[in-house]
């Protein structure tokens, strides 16, 4: 139990766990008054023509309020992890909320623009309640940003100025960097998928959200987080999904250099092969061969971060 509470943050997750939970009670609360009131079954998706895929009533609220539930906990839970770092502990809360209160948007935009009508298919999500919704979806992110405070029971600043006392040539060896596209990159990928899923609003919400998910899973795979210990090097898209985990004992070769990303496949996680590319641009790069014929890509920030972590990985030259 100890063990447990030492990697969660408690108070974190019980919010974690039962705001989504109540968030999905009260929309199938809210939900269910109407139901008198709309068509059976009832539209789920629509086009420019009307409703084309149907549901009955209860289905859509019981699906709905466990899509709200689920979504958000997954993502809030993320929050309470205390060896996230802080500001992406932040960011998981704030997405969490946002999102659970964006899909009770969807939902009841969907459900409204059907009250009193004979046919679901003639009717459209209300786009009254989905503006609406959305603003205060935004707004309710950014408060939630705000205003969560992670409680740290032991921050990695302690880890670090441990080390350093303790052990001052490993600490020296452990260390953290981020890689990532050019800024221009996100602002066009923003572009795109804003008004993609803006124009995507008048055929159906769901295929907008979609659009808006890819966007955001696109712009994930263009940022990557380099974890090095004197132990092993792990890459990570976002922070998040491993593409990587080099235990330094394998290594047989280690350099760094310039790559072009076309050369392996283009950007993202490629693997052909024994061959493994986690980069996010052309650019300054990490090679590594290990013992097995693995070879390792991935992207570094700049040439003496690239020279660190092939120096950890035991290779001095260059490539």
């Amino acid at each position: 139990m100890a063990e447990v509470d030492a990697r969660w943050d408690r108070k974190a997750v019980r919010f974690a766990i039962g705001y989504p939970i109540l968030l999905a009670a009260g929309f199938a609360l809210a939900a269910f008054t109407f139901r008198t009131h709309v068509p059976e079954p009832v539209a789920w998706l629509w086009d420019a023509d009307g409703g084309r895929a149907f549901v009955p009533f209860p289905l859509y609220l019981a699906g709905g309020a466990v899509l709200v539930a689920v979504i958000g906990i997954l993502l809030c839970l993320q929050a309470g992890l205390e060896a996230r770092p802080p500001i992406s502990r932040k960011i998981f809360m704030a997405g969490g909320v946002g999102m659970s209160m964006f899909l009770v948007t969807v939902l009841g935009a969907g459900l409204m623009g059907q009250v009193d009508a004979r046919d679901a298919r003639e009717t459209h999500p209300d786009p009254t309640v989905l503006a609406s919704g959305s603003g205060a979806t935004v707004a309710l992110a950014v408060v939630m940003f705000m205003l969560f405070k992670p409680d740290e029971q032991w921050s990695p600043r302690d880890e670090d100025a441990l080390l350093d006392v303790l052990e001052p040539e490993r600490a020296r060896n452990t260390f953290v960097f981020w890689a990532h596209a050019r800024s221009s990159v996100f602002v066009m990928l923003a572009i795109l998928g804003v008004n993609l899923s803006l124009l995507a609003l008048l055929v159906s919400p769901w295929i907008s959200l979609a659009i808006l998910l890819l966007s955001m899973a696109i712009a994930s795979m263009l940022m990557v987080r380099v974890s090095v210990d004197p132990d092993e090097v792990r890459v990570a898209f976002a922070g998040v999904v491993r593409a990587a985990r080099i235990p330094v004992a394998r290594v047989l070769r280690a350099g760094h250099g310039a790559v072009s990303a076309r050369a392996f496949g283009g950007w993202g996680y490629r693997r052909r092969g024994k061959l493994v590319s986690a980069l996010v641009a052309s650019g300054e790069a990490v090679d590594v061969l290990c013992r097995d014929g693995t070879r390792y890509v991935f992207s570094a920030k700049d040439p003496a971060i690239a020279e660190r972590v092939s120096d950890v990985l035991g290779g001095t030259s260059a490539h």
